[in-house]
């Protein structure tokens, strides 16, 4: 499942070697997930699933957000859920760049009855990714913050009115149905902001880790870089003062490594680009999922200047696809996933992108020990209409949360990692994407699970569909 070499630079360029080159399209600052979905609205689907099942958990309750679709990634602090809201541009289809509604704000105190009660809006801007926490120094220690990951969403990367639009919003949440900005970090021209980030630190300092995608890509004219000043794609934020955070540092493969992102890449949707951080509790080690440049550790010890340690290489008949990961801590292990939406094609191994279990008990040599996968993500039988790929994993004590699109939340018994088990899961009945009564449809009208997470105060498990909002689950197997 990976090569084992000398160095991770090593291992970068045996990906190289066998990479392929990504030639520019009209969809060139699209992700592979977004290049998805603007392919389902270019596709009439018939059939597919459309009502909902379970194992072993039930739902206490349901928000669904207003109809207002399109909704990210889901977070739980203190009694509250926390939704996001995505978009991209696309000419033929505007309504994929939604120009209201930002981070919804739940309150599921009752959880038979939510109720959302604010919105942490930035218009004109892609708020998908968002994590709260209590500030435990600094000014506002005390005082409960939300970090949210902001992309344009418009038409023209470069336009002035993108600034404000990239990077990332800081809200003083304390009180959640009346949250006040603190600041905005703008990342510059001229990427679209951060993707995915995660809240960590050491010591007295707290870190935001952020993914800066494409920032180490060239433009069209294949001199300049998409971000001016040379930066990498994984970001390190000092947000101890949130309002005023600080750039700590960067890391790339182009800055830091000497290598060409724009020709590193293989399978269905060829691209290498920093995605998925994820932390480790002492705020030592970073797992960065780099897509087709696979599953990187590095050491943040010194958070100025981050250090590659090794990196877990896809086979060449994979189709790659490194999303994200979530790191136990205590076993030392990586719960990795790939985002691959490729159910066949030429030289790829069959099926949707899946869990993999990775030893990383030493972080200088990343090992696969095991794997999990629904029988739908198998890709032997056609379903339906829908996405059978795996999206966020989320580890809590031996059980490991997953988001997995059309086949909603599933739970998985990894207490033996060479031999997971699944053992609940939960899909919520297939809802149209709402958006406005004047658009039509635009997303297939499947489940789409974007993100899970369990509340560590009532072990409630919430999951945030891209249609039809934000679903409150309890397990019936404890």
């Amino acid at each position: 499942m990976r090569a084992v070499l000398g160095t991770g630079m090593l291992a970068f360029a045996a990906v190289a070697l066998t990479a392929v080159t990504m030639a520019a399209s009209p969809d060139d600052d699209l992700l592979p997930s977004e290049q998805q979905r603007l392919k389902e609205a270019q596709t009439t689907y018939n059939g597919g699933t459309k009502s909902g099942s379970a194992l072993n958990m039930v739902a206490v309750g349901q928000a669904s957000l207003e109809d207002r679709g399109f909704n990210a990634d889901v977070f739980a602090h203190k009694g509250f859920a926390y939704v996001g809201r995505w978009g991209f541009f696309d000419p033929s289809h505007p309504a994929f760049c939604p120009s209201d509604g930002g981070i919804a704000v739940i309150d599921v105190r009752n959880p038979a009855n939510p109720a959302q009660v604010a919105d942490l809006r930035n218009e004109g801007a892609s708020v998908e990714d968002v994590a709260v926490y209590t500030a435990n120094s600094g000014p506002l220690a005390g005082h409960d913050i939300a970090a949210v990951g902001v992309q344009y969403c418009a038409a023209f990367r470069t336009s002035p009115s993108a600034d404000g639009h990239r990077g990332l919003d800081l809200w003083d949440v304390t009180n959640p149905g009346d949250p006040v900005r603190l600041s905005h970090f703008d990342t510059g021209c001229c990427t679209r902001g951060f993707h995915e980030l995660e809240i960590g630190g050491q010591g007295t300092r707290t870190y935001v880790f952020a993914s800066l995608p494409f920032a180490e890509r060239h433009e069209s004219d294949g001199v300049t870089l998409r971000d001016r000043q040379g930066r990498g794609e994984v970001w390190i934020v000092d947000v101890t003062d949130p309002r005023q955070p600080v750039l700590v540092s960067t890391f790339g493969v182009r800055k830091d490594l000497g290598l060409d992102p724009d020709r590193i890449g293989q399978g269905c949707f060829p691209s290498t680009f920093g995605h998925g951080v994820d932390p480790s509790e002492d705020g030592k080690l970073l797992f960065v999922s780099y897509f087709d440049g696979g599953f990187i550790s590095l050491d943040i010890s010194n958070p100025r200047n981050p250090r590659l340690l090794d990196q877990f290489v896809y086979a060449v008949n994979e189709d790659g696809d490194a999303h994200s990961t979530s790191y136990d801590d205590v076993r030392k292990l990586l719960f990795a996933a790939d985002e691959d939406f490729c159910k066949t094609g030429p030289g790829i191994v069959p099926g949707w992108g899946y869990l993999r279990i990775i030893d990383a008990s030493n972080p200088r040599n990343l090992v696969q020990i095991g794997a999990f996968k629904t029988p739908h993500s198998l890709g032997l039988s056609d379903p339906g209409a829908g996405d059978y790929v795996i999206h966020n994993p989320l580890v809590v004590g031996t059980d490991v949360y997953i988001s997995w699109y059309t086949d909603g939340v599933r739970v998985v018994d990894a207490s033996n990692p060479t031999a997971p088990v699944e053992v609940a899961n939960f899909v919520p009945p297939a809802g149209k994407q709402p958006i406005k009564p004047s658009q039509r449809n635009v997303l297939t009208n499947t489940t789409q699970i974007w993100g899970v997470v369990v509340d560590p105060e009532t072990g409630l498990v919430y999951g945030s569909d891209m249609n039809t909002g934000l679903w409150i689950l309890r397990r019936t197997d404890r």
